[in-house]
């Protein structure tokens, strides 16, 4: 065997036996240069297998010829298989994961990393399936496992627990679940966490405070329970590292002034002209401003939660007529009309529904009258700010 393949699984052995979960992630990561050394090396020699059986205790033995698989796979351009291997490295170490604690996060985390990666990759690559997403739904099953081999840890040592590793893995699903559209499923995460005895949130990383903070604050939003958006968006933009510009982009939760978003000239082209759709109610300049940003939209994963601000540009369009009309009592038509100057085309029981959804989330104080089609709005703040309501 090639003295570099032989310096390589002496490497994993000693850091599996020193407890060195970091170079044993490095290791075994399917983006570290080693990679190119069992390329370069041919590390399929005939006699690997039994070094390494030799050389490596369970399951460091199976999960280390079960990467050699995948580096060979990947560079072969089989990403299906080695995806499958991905997955089964994954599992072999989630069954024997109750042999270790907190010093091997790092490896956990990476590994968990490159199964959701290859899934992505062999999804793309088996585009022309008809179940699009297959690999990655699946990846996240098995990456729930791992969530779970940290959250349920029942060491009674808290600082060598694994439940140090819950939100760095929670996080990896929050961002697999919103890309397969099961936001629904972050909820059963988001359970565990509830439930479980956890050290404080601000006891975490900071990298992972700031990534949970910040897909919280985005169920918050898609659940319109705006308030809770706003704080958790809020706090993972402060917490955010002044050096981490493009994701302070990601992070403004709530409508930036101009001043802000010209910090960031590479959102503002896209989100400024939403921005004044709403703040002006030009609801067909925000449906224009949708349509023409959709890519963009989607690739950030923003799409649904920005289509959700559509109720708070019929919102301002509304408070601009009960403005205008200076009256609580406003016929239906006058709605009407004043959608249609918009650039919309709606029938009136179209009206009567976007106005009955509003009142109803509580962004108009009032009533209707199907009867006289007319909209009766209250005498005292009949259009309350966005952000005091809470939706239930």
């Amino acid at each position: 065997m090639k003295k570099a393949i032989q310096t390589y699984l002496d490497s994993v052995s000693n850091a599996a036996i020193t407890c060195r979960g970091k170079q044993l992630a490095a290791l075994l990561s399917l983006s570290d240069a080693h990679v190119n050394t069992l390329l370069e090396h041919n590390a399929q020699s005939a006699n690997l297998v039994e070094t390494a059986r030799a050389k490596l205790n369970y399951p460091w033995d199976d999960i280390l010829l079960l990467h050699v698989e995948i580096v060979r796979a990947q560079h072969q351009g089989d990403l299906q298989q080695a995806y499958e291997d991905q997955k089964e490295l994954v599992q072999s170490f989630q069954r024997a994961i109750n042999s270790y604690d907190k010093w091997c996060l790092p490896f956990l985390y990476v590994i968990n990393k490159d199964l959701r990666d290859l899934a992505i990759e062999a999804d793309v690559q088996q585009a022309n399936d008809k179940k699009e997403n297959k690999n990655l739904e699946e990846a996240a099953n098995v990456m729930s496992k791992s969530f779970s081999s940290c959250i349920t840890d029942r060491s009674l040592d808290r600082v060598k627990s694994r439940k140090w590793g819950t939100y760095h893995i929670s996080n990896l699903l929050f961002k697999t679940y919103f890309k397969i559209k099961s936001q629904n499923l972050c909820r059963n995460v988001l359970k565990a966490i509830r439930v479980n005895d956890l050290p404080p949130l601000e006891n975490y990383p900071k990298a992972d405070r700031v990534t949970f903070r910040y897909y919280l604050g985005r169920l918050y939003f898609l659940e319109e329970q705006y308030i809770k958006a706003e704080q958790e968006l809020s706090l993972a933009f402060l917490e955010c590292s002044t050096r981490s510009s493009r994701n302070k982009q990601i992070y403004l939760g709530k409508l930036p002034t101009r001043k802000l978003l010209n910090r960031y000239p590479s959102i503002s082209a896209l989100y400024s002209p939403l921005v004044s759709a709403i703040r002006e109610g030009n609801v067909r300049a925000f449906d224009v401003a949708m349509e023409s940003g959709y890519a963009h939209l989607i690739d950030r994963g923003t799409f649904l939660t920005i289509e959700k601000a559509r109720s708070m540009v019929i919102r301002t369009l509304c408070r601009r007529v009960y403005s205008i009309m200076n009256t609580t009592r406003i016929s239906m038509e006058t709605f009407k009309q004043a959608l249609e100057f918009a650039g919309l085309e709606v029938d009136m029981e179209e009206v009567e529904c976007m106005l009955a959804v509003l009142i109803f989330k509580g962004y108009i104080k009032g009533y209707l009258s199907h009867e006289k089609q007319f909209v009766v709005l209250s005498a005292k703040d009949p259009f309350p700010i966005p952000s005091s309501v809470v939706v239930t």
